[in-house]
């Protein structure tokens, strides 16, 4: 599916970095900084190079971990803060909190904002991420997950052809549609489903991190 003159591609990356700002660094250690509860392992770097191959009019990437504000979780989920907050004294927390809010509408409205501004356009929006390849004793049964709204027939065109491409450059990847996580799950692309229609064509990009372990 070529892109069209209408059509305008972007690429995000929520998870792409495992840092933390200064007042919230020592709420969580050092070790866990590394792993995949931090941040999407391997994403940042396959994001930044399909940045410079497609050349998309916008892209950007999250600065902060995960655990500091899952970017990609609206804000009033429990999950959007992770339980390192608990570390925190009171008074702490809540300004941790109230900053990393005001970073999160930051993300959010350059997104949101780029969109209202291309009014005539489609958006084909990919947000690049990575797996761990086994979650609480259970292996991740395939290599990579395109996730997508079934319900919404631009998505699930562009699903197929993505799809087809990767298997027609590696035939022996696996690859599964909206696995490991369902396309419609809390998070970026359905919020901006909600706010922009069918004009938007919102899909995840979800990289098992075996890969980048090698």
């Amino acid at each position: 599916m070529k892109q069209s003159a209408r059509e305008i591609l972007i690429l995000t990356c929520e998870h792409a970095s495992n840092r933390l700002p200064a007042a919230f660094k020592k709420a969580v250690p050092a070790e866990v900084l590394k792993t995949h509860l931090a941040y999407d392992i391997g994403a940042v770097q396959v994001f930044r190079k399909l940045v410079k191959f497609a050349k998309p009019e916008f892209y950007c990437e999250g600065k902060f971990s995960r655990l500091f504000v899952d970017l990609n979780r609206t804000i009033t989920n429990k999950s959007a803060f992770s339980e390192y907050y608990d570390a925190l004294d009171k008074a702490t927390a809540a300004k941790a909190k109230a900053q990393a809010t005001a970073y999160w509408s930051e993300y959010r409205t350059a997104i949101e904002k780029f969109v209202n501004a291309n009014t005539k356009k489609e958006i084909i929006h990919l947000g690049i991420h990575s797996f761990t390849p086994e979650l609480n004793g259970k292996v991740r049964n395939t290599d990579i997950g395109i996730l997508y709204d079934p319900a919404r027939p631009q998505e699930r065109a562009y699903a197929n052809v993505i799809k087809a491409e990767i298997k027609r450059l590696y035939p022996a990847m696996k690859v599964r549609f909206n696995y490991p996580y369902k396309g419609t799950s809390d998070g970026l692309t359905t919020t901006l489903r909600k706010k922009f229609g069918p004009r938007y064509v919102g899909i995840e990009i979800e990289i098992n991190q075996k890969f980048f372990q090698r």
